[in-house]
This record gives C-alpha cells, structure tokens and sequence, in this order.
C-alpha cells in the first residue's frame, strides 16, 4: 500500500520544479501584470496601466544601457591595470635603456680617444711605407752617379766598392711594394681616419646618432615617468568609475523592480467578449476572458476540503466506497463548474470544459491522497494526517496566490505552492480562465490525474 504514497510524494517533490508560477496563468510574455480583479466593473485603470506600461519599457531600456555601461566599465577597469603595468614596465625599460646609452656615450668617447691615436699611428706608418718608393729610386739614382763616377778607376779598392754598388743596385731595383699593396695601405689609412672621426668628430653620422639616441633615451623614460604617474592617477579615477556604474546599476534594477511592482499591482485589463487581445482605447491588450486567481484559488480550496471529506466518508459504506467517491466528485465537479461559470468573464465553451476536467481530476487526486494516507497508517491517523496536510496547503497556497495577485512571492515560497494539489488546480483553472501559460494548465491537469489514478487504484482494497 505505501509504495503508492510513496510515489505521490515523489510526484509531489517533482512538482516544486515545475513551471507552474502563478503570473504565469494570467499574463503571457515577460511583461509583469497584475491579476484579474475578482468582480470587474467599469475600467478606470487604463491610464495608470499605460504609464506603468511606458515607465516599465523605460526602464528596460535604462537596466540594458546601464548594464552595458557596468560591463564595459569592469572592462576598462581590467584593461586599465593592465596598461598601467605595461606603463610601468616600459618606463623601468625605458630608464635602463637611457642609463646603458649614457654609458654608451661615455665609452664611445674613451674609444673615440684610441681611434683617433690608431689613426694616427696608422697614418704614419702608411705615410712611411708609400714613400718607399720615392727613396727606393734616389738610392739607384745615387749608386747609379757613384757607379759612372767609379767605372774608369783601375783601383783594386775602387773596383772591389764598384762591385758591391753594382750588387746593392740590383737588391734595391728588386725590392719594391707589390702593385695593389700601396692602395689597401691609403684605404687602411683612410678607414682608420674614418673611424675615429666617426667616433669623434661632430657632424659624423655615429657621433651624432649616439648623441641624438642618448637624449632620445632619458627624453623617453622622463615621458614615461610622467606617463606613469598619471596612470596612477587614472586607474583611481576608474575604480571610482567603476563603484559609480554599479550602484548606477542596481539603481536601475531596483526601479525596474518598482515599476514591475506597481505594474503588478494594477488589475489586469477588464475582458472585452470577443476581443481575442486587441488592443483597446488605451492601447494596451484586452483579454476575451478572466477568472480572477483569487476566485481560482478559493475554488481550489473547495474541492480540496470535499476531496478529503469524500475519502474519509468512503470509509463506512464498505462495498459502495466507488458509488460514494464517483458521486461526490461529480458533485464537487458541478459545484466547481457553477463557480467557474458565476466568477468568470466571457469565458469560451473549451476553456469551461478544460475547467471541469480539472475539477474532476483535483477532486479523486483531494480525496485518494487522503485514501492512501488511511491505507497506509490506519484511518485515524490517516484522516488526521490529511485534515492537517489540507490546512496547510489552502494557508500556504492561498498566500502564495494572493501576494502573486498583486506582487512577487518568494522563490522557496513559489517551489513549496507547487508541490501541492492545490496548486495545480488553481494554476489549471487561471490559466483557462485568463489565457495564460499552456504549460501550466496541463503540468497541472497532468500531476492531478497522477495522484488520482495513485489514489483510487486502490479505493476497494484492505486498509493497513
């Protein structure tokens, strides 16, 4: 027997999660709206409805700029840190970059100083070797003279001198440069003397490069220094920006808030037979139909109390338990149906059927969650268990939809009304009534039909 009660609660348990809000019933899309009014009259809302309506797209408009500013700003505000730590990095390479070319400048003056005196020194010796030549040739000039001087002498001495000229002429004919040596040795001069006047000498290309980068170096890291600085400055300025667009932010949210709040609190539109949601002289959609949530939900309670007296009162006829749940839920069922018809506006003929289906359904799910209550832990214990489940369901349920009528309810609040039957019967009859969610209407019908068919499936069987 418990295993049916069992899956009940399990039902139970799933229905918490399940799309059944209570504005849902009454009011499709996104827009916030408040319920039908249970006894409508003459429509003297229509203005505050549509200033609400216009103040509501205002302040979407307003929640998405400032949510795009508030994330654009936490962008910024990231982007920041990371430019002043790259502004800090440059201006610390910056600063030894200008440091390693005043320490350039320095050695390049020490090493023009050597350039200089290498060419020189190079100079000199080029200088030395290329007039060579021109000694080369007096020298045979001068033995040649001697030789003509000396070549008539019949003495032995003058001979013996005559012939060393002769062997000195011939090593100074042969000892000359080799024909391209004098030239490398001007282009050594020249590219030493090059390079110390590169080295030295203003005007020169390198000279005034290393000059020109030396002064662009500290120009760079005093720049940066600045730089820096200032973004220090910047990065406090843009965390204040940054705390100024959230509070902008939650503002923003908390006046849409508001307006959904006042939205939700104005009655819905008084139903024009016939209108099908056009749009009436306000502009603003009016519903064909209307059952007040309020009513749906007194409804619900109804059936819930006659679902249960129909169990307990099942106990005593023995063999005829069916022939007095059948009878009272048919009974329950007409009941119901007259309400819907007296409470609601210009309702349509399927969504009265769709009602009485709901009815139905809710009355065998009131009373057989009370019958596997009594199958289960005795009549006594079942019947009391029951009576307290059914008070708190129509108290918590009943608040629920009345503060849903006219303003948000509490998430946990919403999950614990949806796991009860009462609940699906009142989401079932609003959304018929209203034209509301599909979704809950038959969520709704769906888990009634389950804790029926649970319950009653075991109506003639041996209690616990």
């Amino acid at each position: 027997m418990k295993w049916r009660l069992l899956v009940a609660v399990v039902l139970l348990v799933v229905a918490a999660f399940l799309p059944m809000k209570p504005a849902a019933t009454w009011a499709s899309g996104d827009a916030a709206t408040g319920a039908p009014a249970v006894a409508p009259g003459p429509d003297s809302l229509v203005d505050a409805r549509r200033a609400a309506g216009e103040a509501a797209a205002q302040a979407s408009l307003l929640t998405s700029g400032t949510g795009q500013l508030n994330d654009g700003v936490v962008k910024l505000d990231e982007g920041s840190a990371q430019l002043i730590d790259g502004v800090a990095a440059a201006h610390s390479g910056a600063q030894e970059l200008s440091n390693g070319m005043v320490e350039l400048q320095a050695g390049t003056g020490q090493l023009a100083g050597g350039a200089t005196q290498v060419a020189d020194t190079v100079g000199g010796i080029v200088d030395q070797v290329v007039g060579f030549e021109a000694v080369r040739g007096q020298v045979i000039a001068a033995i040649d003279t001697a030789l003509e001087r000396l070549k008539d002498s019949k003495n032995p001495d003058v001979a013996a001198a005559r012939d060393a000229l002769t062997g000195l002429r011939s090593q100074a004919q042969t000892a000359q440069l080799p024909g391209d040596a004098v030239a490398q040795l001007n282009q050594l001069k020249a590219g030493s003397r090059e390079v110390a006047n590169q080295l030295s000498v203003p005007g020169y290309a390198y000279h005034d490069g290393i000059y020109s980068a030396t002064n662009g170096a500290a120009s760079l890291a005093s720049g940066l220094g600045e730089l820096n600085n200032g973004a220090g400055q910047a990065r406090e300025g843009v965390s204040q920006l940054r705390d100024g667009s959230g509070k902008l932010d939650e503002m923003a949210q908390g006046n849409a808030q508001k307006i959904d709040a006042v939205r939700r609190a104005l009655p819905a539109p008084t139903p024009v037979a016939g209108s099908a949601g056009s749009a009436g002289s306000a502009g603003e959609a009016a519903p064909s139909s209307a059952l007040a949530p309020l009513a749906a939900m007194l409804i619900a309670a109804l059936v819930t109390l006659t679902g249960f007296a129909l169990a307990a009162a099942a106990v005593f006829p023995g063999g005829r338990r069916w022939w007095v749940v059948a009878s009272g839920a048919a009974l329950i069922t007409a009941v119901g149906f007259v309400l819907v018809m007296v409470l609601g506006v210009s309702m349509a003929p399927a969504a009265l059927a769709t009602c009485a289906l709901a009815l139905a359904l809710a009355t065998l799910a009131a009373a057989g969650l009370t019958w596997m209550l009594m199958s289960s832990f005795g009549n006594g214990a079942g019947i009391g268990a029951a009576a307290a489940i059914s008070v708190a369901e129509i108290g918590l349920v009943g608040w629920a939809w009345k503060q849903a009528a006219g303003g948000n309810v509490p998430a946990v609040v919403e999950s614990a009304s949806s796991a009860m039957p009462m609940h699906w019967l009142t989401a079932a009859l609003s959304a018929a009534g209203n034209g509301g969610s599909a979704t809950a209407l038959w969520v709704g019908i769906g888990l009634s039909a389950a804790v029926a068919l649970l319950g009653v499936v075991g109506l003639n069987r041996p209690r616990a």
